[in-house]
C-alpha cells in the first residue's frame, strides 16, 4: 500500500474533526497496530500528543476535535481526565467524552462530565475496538440523554475489513429508530458501503457524516476494488450535495499517511470552492454553534 504524496497545493483546514490525543502508551499501541496493517505507515510509535498537536499546529489547524476511547472499564476515567488536561494546556482542543459499555450507569457518567460539569461536547465509541455492539441496550441510558440535551455521539463505523468484524448499517438505523432525535456522526461513512450511509442523511437533520479517511482510502483503491465497484462521479456529487452534513478529519497520527498528506487529498478530488470549505471546517464549526461552544 503506497501512501500518497505531499503536493505543492496545501489544504487549509480551519477545524480537524478527527484527531487522536492519547497517553503514550496507547498512541504507541495505536501506531504498532497501523504498522500491522500498513507497513509503510510513516508515523512511529514514539510519537506523543505534543507532537500531534506539534503537527496540527504548523499545518495552520485553528481547532480539532480531541478523540479517545477506553479499551477496559478501568481506563475510562483515566483517559477522560487526561483528555481534559491536555485540553487546558491546548489552544483549539475540543475534547469529546468516551465510555466503556461495562462501566456501571454510562448515561449518569454521561450526564456529570457534559451536563454538571461542562467539560465535553459530546461522546466517542469506537465499538470494534472497544469490543462492543453500538446498539447493545446498555448503551440506551446515554443515548437517552444525549437525545434529550441535544450533544452528539461520534460512531465509528466503516473498514469491516479492516478490524474483521462487521456493523451492519441497518442495525444502527435501529438505535435511529429508536432515538430520533439523536445527534449521530457516522464516522468514516460506514467505508466502503457509502449508499447506505448517505441513505442516513435523509433520517433527519441530526444526522452527519464523517469523511475522515475516506478520500484517501479510495483513492488508494483499498481494499483493491473498492474504486472499480464506485460511481466516482455519482459519489463526488453526493458529497457535493451533502457538504453542509459532511466533516472531515485527519484521524492523526493514525490517517492514510502524514497530516499533510491526509489534509492534500481534497486537491485530488477537485471538489467546488463551497464544498471544500465545508470538509476543512466549516460544517464542524457550524455544529459547535449549535452546541453553544464558544468560538
Amino acid at each position: 500500500m503506497n501512501f500518497p504524496a505531499v503536493v505543492v497545493i496545501l489544504a487549509i483546514m480551519r477545524l480537524d474533526s478527527h484527531v487522536h490525543i492519547l497517553p503514550e502508551y496507547r498512541t504507541a499501541g495505536l501506531i504498532r497496530w497501523m504498522r500491522r496493517a500498513f507497513p509503510d505507515h510513516p508515523i512511529t510509535p514514539d510519537y506523543t500528543w505534543r507532537d500531534v498537536v506539534g503537527d496540527l499546529r504548523e499545518a495552520g489547524v485553528e481547532r480539532f476535535f480531541a478523540f479517545h476511547f477506553p479499551l477496559r472499564p478501568s481506563e475510562t476515567g483515566f483517559l477522560n481526565k487526561f483528555s481534559l488536561r491536555v485540553a487546558s494546556r491546548v489552544r483549539g482542543m475540543v475534547p469529546f467524552l468516551s465510555f466503556h459499555v461495562e462501566n456501571s450507569h454510562p448515561g449518569d457518567l454521561v450526564a456529570w462530565w457534559i451536563g454538571e460539569k461542562r467539560a465535553f461536547w459530546g461522546v466517542k465509541l469506537h465499538p470494534f475496538v472497544q469490543g462492543f455492539d453500538p446498539w447493545d441496550e446498555r448503551l440506551y441510558p446515554a443515548y437517552e440523554w444525549l437525545e434529550e440535551h441535544g450533544y452528539p455521539i461520534f460512531l465509528h463505523t466503516g473498514f469491516d475489513e479492516l478490524y474483521g468484524k462487521s456493523m451492519p448499517p441497518e442495525k444502527v438505523l435501529g438505535i435511529l429508530r429508536r432515538f430520533p432525535r439523536l445527534m449521530l456522526v457516522v464516522i468514516h461513512m460506514f467505508y466502503p458501503r457509502f449508499k447506505e450511509a448517505f441513505a442516513f442523511l435523509e433520517e433527519g437533520e441530526r444526522v452527519y457524516l464523517d469523511a475522515t479517511n475516506v478520500f484517501s482510502y479510495v483513492d488508494m483503491d483499498w481494499p483493491p476494488g473498492t474504486r472499480k465497484s464506485l460511481d466516482l462521479d455519482w459519489f463526488r456529487e453526493e458529497i457535493e450535495r451533502w457538504s453542509h452534513r459532511i466533516m472531515f478529519g485527519s484521524d492523526h497520527p493514525a490517517g492514510a499517511g502524514t497530516l499533510q498528506d491526509v489534509y492534500d487529498i481534497l486537491d485530488v478530488w477537485n471538489f467546488s470552492p463551497k464544498t471544500r470549505a465545508r470538509l476543512e471546517g466549516e460544517t464542524a464549526l457550524e455544529l459547535l454553534e449549535v452546541l453553544g461552544y464558544p468560538l
